[in-house]
């Protein structure tokens, strides 16, 4: 993790349900103490990932947490908390695998357009869900923490 300089990007609406799940990682990452690691920075963007793509660039790492749509089942069983990699991710139907106006597929995709040169890797550490509520369907405690862990993974060297 050391060196590596690693940008934790919560994505969600904390009052609409499971969206609520970035940001609710982050202040759980936050009360870990992850925010005090050199080179990692915690950043709650709400549903509005277009306006920090260009801060991916100055990064080594970027971990997009967000809540995933996926009605069909493709990804896992609704409530998994997956980490997939850029290239796992690059394949989704840019139509379908986000809950906000920008999904974190069309961000990394219009930052590999802005920023061909950049060396930044992408993680998306996903809950899968397969309907969108204002009530949280999959986003329990338990979730969090496996989600905190999950990311913990992520940065281990």
């Amino acid at each position: 993790m050391l060196g590596k300089k690693t940008l934790l990007v919560g994505l969600g609406n904390p009052l609409s349900g499971d969206d609520g799940f970035g940001p609710l990682v982050l202040e759980r990452l936050r009360a870990s103490g992850v925010d005090r690691l050199p080179d990692v920075t915690l950043l709650d963007a709400g549903t509005d990932l277009l306006n920090h793509i260009e801060s991916f660039a100055d990064c080594d790492r970027v971990v997009l947490i967000d809540a995933v749509l996926d009605p069909d089942g493709k990804l896992g069983s609704p409530g998994q908390v997956e980490a997939l990699e850029e290239e796992s991710f690059l394949f989704w139907s840019e139509a379908s695998q986000g809950v906000h106006q920008m999904s974190p597929l069309l961000g990394v995709k219009l930052f590999r357009t802005l920023y061909p040169a950049a060396l930044t890797q992408f993680y998306l550490v996903g809950l899968i869900v397969d309907q969108l509520s204002h009530s949280p369907l999959y986003l329990t405690e338990d979730r969090l923490k496996e989600a905190v862990a999950v990311v913990l993974r992520v940065l281990e060297p």
